[in-house]
């Protein structure tokens, strides 16, 4: 199939991560790419009707080891659908993938290994772990430059991972904006607050374990990162020559983490320019809600706002946000800061 445009789909995953990307290469041949697979449920209601006219994924990347990515992939590998369909490459790091039970729990020891479903139905893929140390990849045309996780981090990822003896839930204890105050707290007071997040990178391993690149198709750039971490991201933008004066420009950002408080620096967002960041999300789980309001408040006031409108897409309805986390945002906020939030799922 030829194509002459990008388009993508931030697709609802819950409180999980699931993008297509339909973009081409220089032959103008349509170049596929699947990122994450949402929770069992997202594939289940958004992700099956997507891929059922698809016969070919040219790349197909499990960015890290949470339930609300990597859920939906299981329940697309165990499906009739995926016979129909031809996947060229996988990028994913694993010490060994495992099966996840209806809690959606990621255990270690038990379950079915997503690798045997790939291989089974798949026999032919090429199966690649991805570090920084692949730098940029570059595939017809369609360029990747890889931002996170390190060669160390993955190690420890692996190192935890055989160590490891009870299951892990994809609920990382986030420290949310919960508190009444800070709900009350203007935009521009609360991105003055320095950035700290509550666990470092190896108490957040699998996070920080993230496949996070820069996406840069022939018509469109978009920086995805994934649930990285910012200190990783910032590291690696500076590494790439990336400084405060001459920053990545893209199109579009998607925002890590869901827009959790721990994942989104000032520091790093002063290495960026965009005036489109996207944010994944329903709201979160009954425990960890996200996106913060603080995290809006660093994208809206940071240091490389152009005098242009800045938009917030949101792949869930903000009122339906909302109603699982309160007013995160509100009118008031619109007043100044020049910026608007929209609900959107294609690009």
């Amino acid at each position: 199939m030829k194509r002459n445009s990008t388009e993508f789909a931030i697709l609802p995953a819950f409180h999980g991560d699931c993008i297509l990307i339909k973009t081409y290469d220089i032959n103008n041949d349509e170049f596929i790419i699947l990122i994450d697979g949402g929770t069992a449920q997202t594939f289940r209601y958004t992700l099956k009707a997507e891929l059922k006219d698809v016969n070919r994924i040219d790349l197909l990347i499990l960015t890290h080891i949470d339930s609300d990515h990597i859920a939906g992939l299981i329940s697309l590998f165990k499906s009739s659908l995926i016979d129909n369909i031809v996947i060229d490459e996988i990028w994913m790091n694993h010490p060994e993938i495992v099966e996840i039970n209806n809690d959606e729990l990621i255990s270690t020891k038990q379950g079915d290994s997503l690798k045997e479903l790939i291989l089974l139905k798949n026999p032919d893929v090429k199966l690649i772990e991805i570090t920084t140390l692949d730098k940029s990849i570059i595939k017809s045309g369609v360029e990747f430059i890889i931002l996170s996780p390190t060669p160390q981090i993955k190690e420890e990822l692996y190192r935890q991972w055989q160590l490891a003896n009870l299951p892990k839930t994809n609920n990382d204890n986030v420290n949310i904006s919960s508190q009444k105050e800070v709900y009350s707290n203007s935009l521009e007071d609360l991105s003055k607050i320095p950035f700290s997040p509550d666990k470092n990178i190896n108490n957040d391993i699998f996070n920080s374990s993230s496949i996070s690149f820069v996406l840069k198709c022939l018509d469109v750039s978009i920086l995805l990162l994934a649930d990285s971490r910012s200190e990783i991201i910032t590291e690696s933008l500076r590494l790439n020559c990336f400084n405060e004066t001459k920053p990545l420009e893209v199109d579009y950002v998607k925002v890590s983490h869901h827009g959790s408080l721990n994942n989104t620096s000032q520091e790093q967002l002063g290495l960026i320019q965009s005036n489109n960041f996207i944010i994944s999300t329903n709201g979160g789980t009954a425990d960890h809600k996200h996106p913060s309001r603080e995290t809006i408040a660093r994208i809206v006031y940071n240091s490389q706002r152009k005098d242009e409108v800045l938009t917030i897409y949101f792949n869930y309805k903000i009122d339906d946000i909302k109603e699982r986390i309160g007013d995160f945002i509100n009118d008031t906020d619109f007043e100044e800061g020049n910026w608007n939030a929209i609900n959107k799922n294609w690009f």
